[in-house]
C-alpha cells in the first residue's frame, strides 16, 4: 500500500505537521476538568487511555509529544489516502483546512482521549477510502475499529458508522472476523479496567437527569404527569430553572441562546445536585439508579421539548464563543457557573476567533444543504462518494446531540470528514477537469 518513496514523503510531512502543531496556539489548558479522571483510572471512563499514559510514562516519553506525533501522522495518512483516491487539489485543501484549525490540534496538547480518538478516526477514514482488500489492510482496519470501540464510549457509534458505510458500499467484508477482533480488545480493556476498579459506571445518568431537570423549568413541563416520588425534586428543579428559561427566551441572538442552553444543561447535570438536601439527594440517587425509566417518562411526557432541545444541540455543535460577548454586556442567572462550564477552553477576542465562529456557521448551513441533495440522489440510486462521509458525520452528530449536550468539542472528531465531504461533493457537482484533474 505504501512504497518506500511514499513512506519518505509521509514521514517528512508528518514531521512538518508535528512542528506546525507544536508551535501553533492552543485553546486548551494542559489539564482540563476531565484530565484527573484519566490519570486516576476513573470508573466512568474506558481504561485504554490511562493505560497509554502509564505506558508512555514508563518509557520516559512526553505524552504531549506522542499525541502530537500520532495526530500528525493520522492527518498525513488521511491526506495520502485522499491523494491516491482523488487528486492533489482536494488533499492539499483538506490538509490546510485541518492544520490551521488550531482548536482541533489543541486537543493533542492536553490530557484527554480526544487527540488519539481523532487520529484513529482519520486513519480509519483513510483506510476506508483506499478500500484495499488485502488481508493486512483488512486486519489493520479492524484493529482501528477495535481501538475506537475501546478508547471512548462514543466510539461504539463511530464503529457502527464505519460498518454501516461498508454495508452501503457493499464491500466484501467479513463482519464476523471484525466482531471477534473488536471483542478481543473489549476483553483486554475490561481486564485493564477491573485491575484498577471494582465496578464500572458512566456519565449517562447525569446526562439523562440533566435533561429532565433543565427541561422542568419550561412552562410546558407538567410535574403531575410524573410519579409521586419524583414530584418534590422536579418542583425544586422547576423553581431553579424557570428564571433561566425566561431569560433564554429573551435572547434574540440564536447562536448565543443555543450555546447558553447547553451550558445550563451542564449546570443541571452536575451543579444542581449541590442545591439538594439529604432527602432530595436520596431521591436523586433513586432517579439515577432508574435512569432508563426516567428517560422513558421524559420521552412520554415531554418528547417535543426533548426533541427541540436535541435539535438545538445539533446546531450548537457548530457554535463557539458567542456567550462570552453576551455575558460581558448582560446579566444572566448563574453567570459564574456558566463560565465554569467552558471547562478550560480559552476564548479570546480576536479576528481569528470571529472568522472561525462565522466559518463554522456557514459550514453548517452548506453541509445541511449538501446532505439533503446527497440524500435525494442516494434514494434515486445515484450513489456519490461524498454521501458516505456526509451520512457518517450526520449520524454521529445527531446521536451526540440527542444523548449529550452541544459543544464544538464534539464537532471536532468529524471536522476532517465534513471538510472532505464538502470537497468531494463540489468535485462531483462542478466537474471542471482543469480544476479537479488528477494530473499535477
Amino acid at each position: 500500500m505504501i512504497n518506500s518513496r511514499s513512506f519518505i514523503s509521509i514521514s517528512l510531512i508528518t514531521l512538518l505537521s508535528f512542528m506546525i502543531i507544536y508551535y501553533s496556539v492552543s485553546f486548551l489548558d494542559y489539564k482540563l476538568p476531565d484530565s484527573s479522571s484519566y490519570l486516576n483510572y476513573s470508573p466512568k471512563y474506558k481504561s485504554f487511555y490511562p493505560f497509554l499514559i502509564n505506558f508512555v510514562d514508563s518509557l520516559n516519553l512526553n505524552l504531549i509529544y506522542v499525541q502530537i506525533l500520532f495526530l500528525s501522522f493520522s492527518i498525513v495518512f488521511l491526506i495520502f489516502s485522499i491523494f491516491k483516491k482523488y487528486n492533489l487539489f482536494i488533499s492539499l485543501v483538506l490538509y490546510i483546512a485541518i492544520i490551521i484549525n488550531f482548536f482541533y490540534t489543541s486537543f493533542s496538547k492536553t490530557i484527554l482521549t480526544e487527540s488519539i480518538f481523532f487520529g484513529l478516526i482519520n486513519i480509519g477514514i483513510g483506510l476506508f477510502v483506499i478500500n484495499n482488500s488485502k488481508n493486512l489492510n483488512y486486519y489493520f482496519y479492524c484493529l482501528i475499529l477495535a481501538l475506537l470501540f475501546s478508547i471512548k464510549s462514543i466510539g461504539f457509534i463511530v464503529v457502527l458508522c464505519f460498518l454501516f458505510l461498508n454495508f452501503l458500499r457493499k464491500d466484501k467484508f467479513n463482519y464476523l472476523k471484525c466482531f471477534l477482533i473488536i471483542l478481543l480488545f473489549v476483553v483486554l480493556e475490561n481486564i485493564i479496567f477491573y485491575k484498577k476498579n471494582d465496578i464500572r459506571s458512566s456519565v449517562l445518568g447525569e446526562m439523562i437527569l440533566g435533561k429532565i431537570f433543565f427541561l422542568s423549568g419550561k412552562q410546558s413541563f407538567e410535574i403531575q404527569k410524573y410519579p409521586e416520588i419524583y414530584k418534590a425534586i422536579l418542583q425544586k428543579s422547576k423553581n431553579y430553572f424557570v428564571i433561566t428559561h425566561n431569560n433564554l427566551n429573551e435572547i434574540k441572538n440564536f447562536p448565543t441562546k443555543v450555546e447558553l442552553k447547553s451550558d445550563y444543561e451542564v449546570i443541571a447535570q452536575f451543579q444542581f445536585y449541590e442545591e439538594l438536601n439529604t432527602e432530595e439527594k436520596k431521591i436523586y440517587q433513586h432517579m439515577y439508579n432508574n435512569k432508563i425509566l426516567i428517560l422513558g417518562y421524559l420521552l412520554k411526557n415531554n418528547f417535543i421539548d426533548y426533541l427541540k432541545l436535541s435539535m438545538s444541540h445539533f446546531f450548537g455543535q457548530w457554535v463557539a464563543g458567542f456567550k462570552q460577548e453576551y455575558l460581558k454586556k448582560n446579566y444572566l442567572p448563574k453567570s459564574e457557573q456558566i463560565l465554569l462550564s467552558s471547562g478550560g477552553i480559552k476564548i479570546t477576542d480576536s479576528l481569528m476567533i470571529k472568522i472561525g465562529q462565522n466559518f463554522l456557521i456557514v459550514l453548517f448551513a452548506f453541509f445541511q444543504i449538501i446532505f439533503l441533495i446527497s440524500l435525494i440522489r442516494f434514494f434515486l440510486n445515484k450513489k456519490d462518494d461524498s454521501f458516505y462521509f456526509i451520512i457518517f458525520s450526520q449520524i454521529y452528530l445527531l446521536v451526540v446531540s440527542f444523548v449529550n449536550i452541544s459543544t464544538v468539542r464534539y464537532l471536532m472528531p468529524m471536522y476532517p470528514i465534513i471538510i472532505l465531504a464538502c470537497l468531494i461533493f463540489l468535485k462531483e457537482i462542478v466537474k471542471k477537469k482543469y480544476v479537479f484533474s488528477t494530473r499535477y
